[in-house]
C-alpha cells in the first residue's frame, strides 16, 4: 500500500467534483493537491513538476467534445502531466464519469508520450463518478458517499504494489530526514531564546562542515553536508520500523527467488547505472568551478602540451598517455580518441575548513569503450582482455560510465594515483568542469592515492 499522508495530484474542470475528490483522498488518508483546469489550461499550475508525486486522479472530459473528442481529451491530460509529475515513476488513476473510455484514453497518451516529452504512467486504473453521486440531469441536489470513494480511492491504490515498495522508502528517507531536524531542534528547545539559538545552530554546522567563506556562497549545499551524516545514520535505523506490506514485496521476493544470479534489466545499460552511482554530469553554463572537491576537468587545448602542463607532468601528452595509461603504442586515431582530464583531490579536511593553499589533480584520461584493450594489455584491434592489466598499480579504472552532455557516448575513466600536479588555491586553467565524482567514490580515490603513495617500507642490507 502507498504509505498514508503521501502526497497526490487530482485534477478536474468541475470546482465540485475537484473538491469531492480532494475530500474523498482526504478521508482515504492522503494529501492531496488539487488542480482546477479551466478554459484549457491548468490554473496556478507549478513552477516546475513535483518530484515524488506518485499518484495523479484525473477527469477524462476536461473540454466539450464529448466521448467522439478523444484526441482533445488526452492531450489535455499529457499538458496536464507535463506540468505536474517529474521523470519519476507514477500512476494515473482516472476519475470519470465514463470510465469505459479510459482504455482508448490510455492507448492515445501512450503514443502521443514520446512527441510530447512526458514520462508515461506506468499504472493505470479508473474510478466511476457514477457510484458515488448521482449525475442523472434533472435529478436534483447530488448524494456524494464520501465513504464508498474513500474505499474506491484505497482500493485501486492498492494495485500498486511495485510503487508502493518505492514510495516507503521516499517516506523513509523523509521521516530521516524529520528526525535529523527534531534532534538538532532538541539541543536548543529548552533555551529562553529558542528562535535565535535554532538559526545560530543551523549556522555554526553550515560553516564547521565546509567553511565559511564556502558557506556564504552555497549555504544549502552546507547545510546538506552538515545534516548528511545523522540523516544517514537515522536512515539506517528508521529500517526498522514498519516496513512495506508483504504482499507489496512479494512481487520483487519472486524475482528475487530465481536463480542463483539476477541481471540488470536489458533496458539499463551497465554504463547508465554506473554514472547513477559514480559520477554527477553537469549542465552547461552551471558555474562549477574546477578547484570543487571531487571535480572532473577536461583539459583544454589551450593548456595541453604549454609549458606549465609539460613542467607539472614532465612530458608531452603524447608520452604520458603511453607512460601512464596506455598499455601499447597508439596511432594518433586512437590517441585522438582519449580524452585527458584532471580529477581535484584537496584533502577534506582542508576544504571544510576553507584553509586549501593547493589544490591537487590527479591526471586522469578519458577511454572510449572500444578502445579500452589498448590500456588493459590487449593487443591491437582486440577487445579488452576478461582479466584487465593495467599499465602500472596506480591506476583506477572507476567503471564504465554514459555521458550524455559533455562527452556524449560510453567511456571509462582511468585515474591516476601518482601523477599530480598543485596549483594554488581557487586558481584555474583551460579546461571544462564536465562531472563530479560522487562523495563515496571521491573517497576510495583518496584511499587508493594514500595507500599508492604512502606504502610503508623499510632499508635492508645484504652482505
Amino acid at each position: 500500500m502507498i504509505p498514508l499522508h503521501s502526497r497526490v495530484a487530482a485534477i478536474d474542470d468541475d470546482e465540485d467534483h475537484l473538491q469531492k475528490i480532494v475530500w474523498g483522498l482526504g478521508r482515504a488518508g492522503f494529501c492531496p493537491i488539487p488542480f482546477f483546469f479551466n478554459d484549457g489550461k491548468l490554473e496556478s499550475p507549478p513552477e516546475q513538476p513535483l518530484r515524488g508525486l506518485r499518484i495523479v486522479f484525473s477527469d477524462i472530459h476536461m473540454i466539450g467534445g464529448g466521448p467522439q473528442n478523444e484526441k482533445l481529451h488526452s492531450a489535455n491530460i499529457i499538458q496536464c502531466l507535463k506540468k505536474i509529475v517529474g521523470d519519476g515513476p507514477y500512476v494515473l488513476i482516472f476519475w470519470s464519469q465514463f470510465p469505459e473510455e479510459s482504455a482508448r484514453i490510455v492507448k492515445l497518451i501512450e503514443e502521443r508520450a514520446l512527441e510530447s516529452k512526458l514520462t508515461p504512467p506506468i499504472g493505470y486504473a479508473a474510478i466511476d463518478k457514477n457510484q458515488v453521486f448521482n449525475l442523472e440531469p434533472g435529478s436534483g441536489a447530488e448524494e456524494f458517499n464520501a465513504v464508498k470513494l474513500r474505499d474506491l480511492i484505497l482500493e485501486k491504490v492498492s494495485e500498486f504494489k511495485t510503487l508502493a515498495v518505492a514510495t516507503s522508502w521516499e517516506d523513509r528517507a523523509a521521516r530521516a530526514a524529520a528526525r535529523t531536524t527534531d534532534r538538532l531542534f532538541g539541543l536548543v528547545k529548552k533555551s529562553e531564546t529558542v528562535k535565535d539559538d535554532w538559526e545560530k545552530l543551523l549556522a555554526f554546522l553550515a560553516c564547521k562542515a565546509v567553511g565559511q567563506h564556502e558557506a556564504m556562497e552555497g549555504l544549502t549545499a552546507a547545510l546538506d553536508a552538515a545534516l548528511m551524516p545523522l540523516l544517514e545514520d537515522q536512515l539506517s535505523l528508521i529500517g526498522n520500523e514498519p516496513t512495506p506490506a508483504a504482499e507489496d514485496l512479494q512481487r520483487l521476493l519472486d524475482i528475487v527467488s530465481v536463480g542463483d544470479s539476477h541481471e540488470c534489466p536489458a533496458a539499463v545499460a551497465t554504463s547508465q547505472l554506473n554514472t547513477s552511482y559514480l559520477i554527477e554530469e553537469f549542465n552547461p553554463g552551471n558555474g562549477i568551478r574546477m578547484w570543487a572537491r571531487g571535480t572532473v576537468t577536461a583539459l583544454g587545448s589551450g593548456f595541453i602540451n604549454s609549458g606549465p602542463f609539460v613542467s607539472s607532468f614532465g612530458h608531452d601528452d603524447a608520452a604520458l598517455i603511453r607512460q601512464e595509461f596506455a598499455t601499447r603504442d597508439l596511432d594518433a586515431e586512437e590517441k585522438g580518441a582519449t580524452k585527458l582530464h584532471i580529477v581535484e583531490l584537496g584533502p577534506e579536511c582542508d576544504h571544510v575548513q576553507g584553509k586549501v593553499s593547493t589544490h591537487r589533480y590527479l591526471l586522469a584520461l578519458l577511454v572510449p569503450v572500444a578502445l579500452m584493450g589498448a590500456f588493459t594489455g590487449g593487443a591491437k584491434g582486440k577487445k579488452a582482455p576478461s582479466r584487465p592489466c593495467y599499465r602500472n598499480d596506480s591506476v583506477m579504472d572507476i567503471g564504465k560510465i554514459s555521458l550524455n552532455t559533455t562527452q556524449p557516448g560510453e567511456w571509462h575513466l582511468l585515474v591516476s594515483c601518482r601523477c599530480f600536479m598543485a596549483l594554488a588555491a581557487k586558481t584555474g586553467i583551460a579546461g571544462k568542469p564536465s562531472f563530479r565524482l560522487r562523495r563515496a567514490l571521491i573517497e576510495e580515490v583518496a584511499h587508493r592515492y594514500a595507500t599508492h603513495a604512502r606504502r610503508p617500507g623499510v632499508m635492508r642490507f645484504h652482505g
